[in-house]
């Protein structure tokens, strides 16, 4: 009977109901829905955030490919502080705006900037896209720490983005951007993989943060 009333709740009604704050890895995000029953997230993109506590640093320039819901965002504004900045990228247009507004509720907006563009390919991005600006990857803003969740995108920006101190970047094995070839691209650019942890093994989903030379923080 739960089973049924929860297939009920999410096709009819969810969708029509606000939204209420809840907590995605330390940061609030007024995301879930008014009667949601989960409203705690601790292990939330757990292996990418912790890539970003370990080595975006005071001062830093932080730029991100894949804003999301704006939490890897507003742990990088808590890292680097009001002397650094953080550019975010988010292709999905409702994303985008998600994002602006947890920047709002986390008080860290001026820090943090959203750009609603799509970096590289547009392999899977969430959501509708309209309005993005096509941003070449050349483009990107130089950084101390570049962060990619981009949902397959990455091989074709890490082939030519900025050079920066660490890269931390998440890899889609399903969406044909699988660990190894991530990792041999970052490790033929000079980098040296310093951790790697497990998102969705299942998916072939796998964060690495890699450092060049003494860079770790």
């Amino acid at each position: 009977m739960k089973g049924v009333v929860k297939r009920l709740y999410n096709q009819f009604l969810r969708e029509r109901l606000p939204r209420k704050v809840a907590v995605y890895n330390g940061v609030p995000v007024r995301n879930v829905r008014l009667l949601d029953q989960t409203d705690e997230f601790p292990a939330y993109e757990g292996p990418l955030l912790r890539g970003i506590r370990d080595q975006v640093a005071p001062g830093d320039d932080v730029v991100i490919v894949g804003g999301g819901l704006g939490v890897s965002s507003v742990v990088a504004a808590h890292q680097c502080g009001t002397s650094g900045s953080v550019v975010a990228f988010e292709g999905g247009r409702e994303r985008a705006e998600r994002a602006r507004e947890t920047l709002e509720l986390n008080r860290v907006d001026d820090v943090v900037t959203i750009r609603h563009g799509i970096v590289g390919s547009n392999i899977d991005v969430q959501g509708t896209t309209g309005g993005a600006t096509t941003v070449p990857v050349t483009d990107l803003p130089d950084c101390d720490v570049l962060v990619l969740d981009c949902e397959g995108a990455e091989l074709d920006i890490l082939e030519d983005s900025v050079d920066a101190r660490a890269i931390v970047v998440e890899t889609h094995g399903f969406l044909d951007a699988p660990e190894p070839q991530v990792r041999d691209l970052i490790e033929a650019r000079g980098y040296e993989v310093v951790d790697r942890g497990v998102e969705a093994e299942e998916l072939g989903v796998y964060v690495l943060t890699a450092v060049v030379g003494d860079a770790t923080v």
